[in-house]
């Protein structure tokens, strides 16, 4: 069972809103949060995603000159890089026993040059895309080949507590995450399955590497919580949801 789990914002992103729910046109930028997610255990800390690159540090104009300029707009500072997000909270990359990639995408995998020989658990999809060295949603730093990467497929529970549920359809290896702590219980980080609670709830379409794939994903991962019941369900960029949550040195 998992000690602690704390909630540790890491900057934001300035969106289009349409990515959040498909139903609304295009043209509404919203600023959406980051987060990050520290499991302390028995035998140490245990990430959950590394945030965002180093190269958006003060660059909103990072995508400028591509397709995703005004769509997507970097907001972050470097209080916001993982090393800085850590270090407030006592910890350095070197004493992670373990990181969780969620997904390769620019806010989820950023941070992953800084932990060169730490474990890094990923699905296998997400290991092939890795391999290619291509994905239109992963600066150059979230695909790095050489890291310690720990290759899963389907759901597995590499440590007590922590079980990795593939969750494929916002990109091809995506995994959500259930943690169940001493002091909460059951809790489900859907990370990208479900950006927003809308999402997972009513059904809310929204950007996705495969749309199918991702219902499919939440179906099947509603039908699985419907047996364990969690204290919390939280989603990977509902602005709502974020504005209230408590983060460290809260802990569940």
């Amino acid at each position: 069972m998992i000690e602690k789990l704390y909630w540790l914002p890491a900057g934001k992103l300035s969106s289009d809103y349409s990515a959040l729910n498909l139903n609304v046109p295009p043209g509404q930028m919203v600023t959406i949060p980051i987060w990050v997610f520290l499991l302390v255990t028995e035998d140490g800390p245990i990430l959950l995603d590394t945030g965002m690159p180093e190269s958006f540090i003060n660059n909103p104009d990072y995508f400028k000159g591509t397709p995703y300029e005004g769509r997507i707009i970097p907001l972050m500072e470097r209080d916001d890089h993982i090393v800085s997000v850590l270090k407030k909270v006592g910890y350095s990359p070197s004493d992670m026993i373990a990181v969780i990639n969620s997904h390769l995408h620019m806010d989820h995998a950023g941070g992953n040059p800084y932990f060169p020989d730490t474990p890094i658990y990923i699905q296998q999809k997400e290991w092939e895309i890795v391999k290619q060295g291509i994905s239109a949603y992963a600066p150059p730093e979230c695909l790095l080949p050489n890291l310690n990467y720990t290759i899963v497929e389907g759901d597995t529970e590499p440590f007590p507590g922590l079980q990795l549920l593939s969750t494929p359809g916002h990109s091809p290896g995506h995994q959500s995450v259930l943690v169940t702590t001493k002091k909460t219980g059951p809790i489900l980080l859907t990370v990208d399955m479900a950006y927003t609670r809308s999402n997972y709830e009513e059904g809310a379409p929204f950007f996705t590497y495969d749309y199918r794939q991702a219902r499919q994903s939440i179906e099947r991962i509603k039908q699985k919580m419907e047996g364990i019941q969690p204290s919390i369900i939280f989603f990977g960029h509902d602005i709502d949801q974020g504005a209230v949550q408590q983060v460290y040195p809260i802990f569940y």
